[in-house]
């Protein structure tokens, strides 16, 4: 059994429960042993939550009972009530944590905090219950094919923007894959001869994360990359491919997602910078002024159930 995947299929059906109440929320997953398999705080659940997530959720584990379950247990005269002075206070009796069982066996625990317990209980609950046939299968892009004409220069150019080589493998004359990835990335390109029937330079709007741009931008200048000055958009949601609505330099706020820069390998494929400093959850507070006005309105829009279009 694949106990990460477990997990993060239960930390996601947790998150999407939140989104719909729109109670930010911490979730937990630690197993039998203690050890802590995931742990994520969305965009507005308090500091404190994470912590109170992997007590409830590390209760549940090495209890094997939910945490609303075990609070009458644990009163004075009770049987259980020494377990709240163990392992220095980490068992918590708080609703909100829940044993994860997988044919039967007891194989982790999850918890949640961030809400009311009452909320808490609620969120974990109905994510539990979620069927089988609503919950998504994971398609992670891992490899994105780049159609060059000189494998040998592709290779130095992403040699130079200091991306690792992972694999330069020939078979014959007729045939040689590339790949590399950037620092960071759980996506690589792959280039080469015979991996791709598409026009070289015909791939464009590639876009790489970075948290500070202007410093990726003389970084990249620094490697002999030329790289084009900074640019944001008038729109607010996302850069337009060409015209008036792009105006020079980072977007003044420098709020997230919204500052852009770019440049093209040797063969033409064209690359995008965009800068990230705070991300999207589906939730975003009142008091959060991370991104744009317009991306605010168009996610909120969103989260309420009425779809992205304005």
């Amino acid at each position: 059994m694949d106990l990460l995947a477990f997990a993060k299929d239960i930390a996601d059906r947790v998150e999407a429960q939140s989104a719909r109440t729109k109670v930010p929320v911490a979730v937990s997953v630690i197993d039998v042993h203690g050890n802590v398999l995931l742990q994520h705080r969305m965009s507005g659940a308090p500091l404190f939550s994470i912590e109170i997530s992997e007590r409830k959720a590390y209760t549940s584990a090495l209890v094997g009972l939910r945490t609303a379950d075990l609070s009458p247990l644990v009163q004075p005269g009770q049987d259980l009530f020494p377990l709240m002075g163990l392992s220095g206070g980490t068992y918590c009796s708080m609703g909100g944590g829940a044993p994860l069982t997988r044919e039967g066996q007891l194989v982790a625990g999850v918890g949640v905090s961030g809400g009311t317990v009452e909320q808490d209980v609620a969120i974990l609950e109905a994510a539990l219950r979620e069927p089988a046939a609503t919950r998504k299968t994971d398609m992670k892009l891992e490899v994105v094919i780049i159609p060059v004409a000189d494998a040998d220069r592709a290779k130095r150019f992403y040699d130079d923007l200091g991306w690792r080589l992972d694999i330069d493998y020939s078979a014959g004359d007729n045939y040689r894959a590339i790949q590399l990835t950037p620092p960071g990335s759980g996506c690589s390109i792959m280039f080469g001869k015979n991996v791709s029937t598409a026009a070289p330079g015909s791939v464009k709007g590639l876009h790489l994360i970075v948290s500070d741009i202007q410093a990726t931008r003389e970084d990249l200048l620094r490697r002999g990359i030329a790289v084009s000055e900074l640019f944001h958009d008038t729109g607010g949601i996302f850069h337009h491919a060409e015209g008036k609505s792009l105006l020079s330099g980072p977007n003044p706020q420098r709020k997230s997602y919204a500052s852009y820069a770019s440049f093209s390998d040797p063969d033409g494929n064209g690359w995008v910078l965009q800068e990230i400093t705070a991300r999207l959850t589906g939730h975003i507070e009142d008091s959060d002024t991370s991104f744009t006005p317009e991306l605010t309105s168009v996610v909120r829009h969103a989260a309420a159930g009425n779809g992205a279009t304005l």
